[in-house]
Order: structure tokens, then sequence, then C-alpha cells
């Protein structure tokens, strides 16, 4: 019998149409690579030792969260503990060896977030209060947080460019007070995704691209949610609804700022409904925690903390890195990078109180990733240019971030000689100087750049292994 052969063809390989339709948009594999391996260091880093570091009671809003949407699922009563005197009375619950003010109806922030984590917890098998654990509720902002590292880089990618971008998701990636951060069960941690998706899906509007009304759709849903979440979460919309008015989308924008509405007015009837006359006292006690109007500068200079002192200079980088992006010409750059950090810091002015922002360090989470794109393109401009100025302020800053605890050691910070400093500046400004003075001299610029970008590796190497060692650095602070 002759050998008969199939004539039909070969199963097409998704894996290879895939990497067809990225390189077609641009997309060549080395960027895929870099982005998928940066995301994975992201979440390994954020998944070590998570549930030590923070402790879970350096923030006890974690529990506050969690047991206000258990009792709402199971019991229709957000019963958690509060500290406003507002509630009409309160009861004690012993647990994880303190003890807790339960008040019921709780009304301190709106309901979302606490479904989400408590219904989380609830799908994991707890049906007490004493059985929720860190290793349960911080999964939630540990998967968002690593989520934050490629959608940053989407979002400055045709911004500020590739290199740039994942300089900034790398630093996002290994960051000590990002990593920190990027565990603690708090509102921001979701809205810092919502954001994001919502910026994205304001850029694909601006730009007129391929599906308009499922951008819109998810733009509308992230308006309505973050306020939903969080009350300062009415920025996202506000944001957004800004960058689609200057562009001219201004039906969009208009549904944007409804939908931002929306989601306050939902909180409103869920207090009127539960009970208005508590919802009313307790707002109005939100309000007083107010002091002056020095909250978005405390913001922005102080420490990274969970009621503890972390000082984090990529952060303070990433701000100098938002001023040079300012003082482009660009307004698509403008609107999408610079404008957020800023409106979301006058956010903090309005609504947050000046010795809150300083001690609870995830209120700056939900523009942590738009910050760190900065610092990125701040760190790449300076080892690009070799640029004197710029490769000093990132070793001052970033630089020193990324050696204090690791060099000194795990018990202590590190304190070196000034002949020893004065030596490391030396080795990465001083090619920089030397290529300035040379003027056009290929040679030495390129010496400097090489050595300045070796540099920025050993930063971003250092960021790591602090990261990894956060739980022994906190016992010090």
């Amino acid at each position: 019998m002759a050998d008969t052969r199939s004539t039909g063809s070969a199963a097409p390989d998704p894996l290879s149409g895939l990497a067809a339709r990225l390189r077609a948009a641009g997309w060549p594999p080395w960027e895929v690579a870099a982005l998928a391996a940066t995301t994975a260091l992201a979440l390994v880093l954020r998944l070590h030792d998570y549930t030590s570091a923070p402790l879970f009671l350096d923030n006890t809003d974690e529990l506050q969260f969690a047991w206000a949407g258990l009792n709402l699922l199971q019991h229709g009563d957000p019963y958690t503990w509060s500290l406003f005197s507002g509630y009409p009375s309160w009861t004690p619950f012993a647990a994880f060896g303190q003890t807790f003010r339960m008040v019921h109806h709780w009304m301190d922030h709106p309901p979302l977030f606490s479904v989400i984590v408590g219904g989380w917890a609830w799908l994991l098998g707890d049906r007490q209060m004493g059985q929720v654990t860190a290793g349960q509720v911080r999964i939630i902002p540990v998967l968002a947080s690593t989520a934050t590292v490629p959608l940053a880089y989407l979002l400055g990618r045709p911004l500020i460019g590739k290199r740039a971008s994942i300089v900034g998701a790398l630093l996002l990636a290994t960051g000590p007070g990002a990593v920190l951060l990027g565990r603690e069960t708090e509102p921001e941690s979701l809205q810092a995704v919502l954001l994001l998706v919502a910026l994205l899906c304001t850029r694909r509007l601006v730009d007129g691209a391929a599906g308009r009304r499922l951008s819109l759709a998810v733009l509308l849903v992230c308006g309505a949610a973050a306020p939903l979440m969080k009350v300062s979460g009415i920025a996202v919309a506000g944001i957004c609804l800004v960058i689609l008015f200057v562009f001219g989308q201004r039906r969009a924008a208009v549904l944007v700022g409804a939908s931002g509405v929306a989601g306050l007015l939902g909180f409103a009837v869920y207090g009127y409904v539960v009970d208005w006359h508590l919802f009313l006292r307790i707002w109005t006690q939100q309000v007083g925690n107010r002091q002056g109007v020095l909250a978005a500068f405390d913001f922005i200079a102080d420490p990274t903390g969970v009621n503890r002192r972390l000082r984090d200079g990529w952060w303070l980088l990433g701000w100098i890195g938002i001023g040079m992006l300012a003082l482009r010409h660009d307004r698509r750059l403008q609107l999408l990078l610079v404008w957020p950090a800023a409106a979301y810091a006058a956010t903090m002015l309005v609504l947050a109180g000046g010795q809150q922002v300083q001690q609870y360090g995830w209120y700056k989470v939900i523009i942590y990733p738009e910050v760190y794109v900065a610092a990125g393109y701040l760190a790449w401009t300076a080892v690009r240019r070799a640029s004197v100025g710029l490769l000093t302020l990132l070793l001052a800053l970033g630089g020193a971030t990324a050696a204090n605890w690791l060099l000194g050691g795990l018990d202590q910070e590190w304190v070196p000689n000034p002949v020893v400093l004065v030596a490391l500046f030396l080795v990465v400004v001083g090619p920089a100087a030397w290529a300035a003075a040379r003027g056009e001299g290929v040679g030495a610029r390129q010496t400097a750049v090489t050595i300045a970008s070796l540099a920025l590796g050993a930063m971003v190497f250092g960021n790591a292994m602090e990261s990894l060692i956060l739980s022994f650095i906190l016992g010090r602070m």
C-alpha cells in the first residue's frame, strides 16, 4: 500500500503568532523579555517575607478592612474597629495581643474595598475575625502592586521611550519603599491599578485608537470604583476628566466626571440606607482631621512609613524627574504623566491631614508608579547624557537608598569613611566631568556612559537585595 500523507496544514503555534503580532506592533523580543523578567522579579520580591514586613500590627487597617467586609458579607453589618468618637457605643475585642474598639455599621470608609478583602478571606475559609491572617489579605496588594509594573511601563513607553520606561519599571519592581508598601492591604493598592488603567484608556480615547467604546466603558468603571474604595479615589475621575477636556473629548470628559460623582453618591446612598445620622457624624469628624495646607508638602517630602520611618530616595528622585518632564513641551507627556502626580498631591492638600500623611506612607501608593517612571526617566537621562548634575543626584538619592542598609549589614545603617564616599562619587561622576571637559570626544563620553550604566545596574541590584531583607531593616526602625 502506498504511503499516504496528510494534506492538512499543521496547527498554528499560538506563541509564534503572538510573537509575530508583538513584532508587528513594534515590540522587539528583548523588550518583551525584559518586561516579563521585571514583572516576575517584582512578584518574587513582594512575596518574599510578605507576612513579616511590614509587621501585621504595624498597620491594623488591614484587619479593619478585612473584618468589615467579612462581617458585612456574613451578617449585613460591617462590624470592625474604629477610633472615631461619633459611634454611639463600642465594645472591646481582644485579638492578636491587642484590644480593639469595635463598632457597628462602620462608616470610616466606603465599603467596596472591605467587601473585596473580606470576600477574599471568606473564600479562603475564614468565618471568624480571629481567623484573618496577613498571609491571606496581603495577596491582594501583592498582586495589585505587581500588576502596576507592566502597566506603568505601558504608560511611560510612548511618552518617555522604551529604555527610560524599563528603568522606571525596574525601580518600581525593586525599590525597598515600593516593595514594602506594595504589601499593604489598603485601598490605594487597588486604586493604583485603577488609575493606571484609566490613564491608558484615556490615552486610547485621546489618540483615537480602535475600541473606543470599550475604552470608555472601562474608564467609567475605574472612575466609579475608585471613590467607592476610598473617597480620595475621586481623583481618578478628576485627573482623566481634565485630560479629556484639554484634548477636546468633552462628552467623554462629562461622562467620566459623572462616574466619579456616581461613586461618591453610591457611598452616600449606602450611608443613607444603613444609618444616615451616623454617616453624617463620622464624616464630619473625617473632615475635621485636616490640618493646615501643607499636606501636599508632607505627602511629597516625608518618609515612606507604615507607622515606622522608611526613607525612600527614589520617591524624591521621581518628583525631581516630574519637574524635568514638566519642562518638556509635550502636551501628552504633561497631561498623562506629570499631571496625575501633581493632581493627586493637590488632592492630599484638600482632603488629608498633614500628620496623617507623614505617618501613613500608603497614601502615596496610588501614584508610586507614575513617580517611579519619572525616576526612571531621570536615571536614564543621567546615564545617557553622562550628566554631572543628574548623576550626582542619582547617587545622592537613589544610590544612597540602595546602599544604606545593604552595605551597613542587617543591624545597622552604612556609615562609611567620608573618603570612601568621595571616592565613589569620583568613580561615577569623574568620567562624566572629564567627558564634558573634552567636549566632542567620543571615547571619553562612551567611557562615562558605560561607568554610569554599571552604577545604575548596581543600584537596581542593591534595591533588590535590600527588598529581600526588609524584615530585618524594619526591626531597626
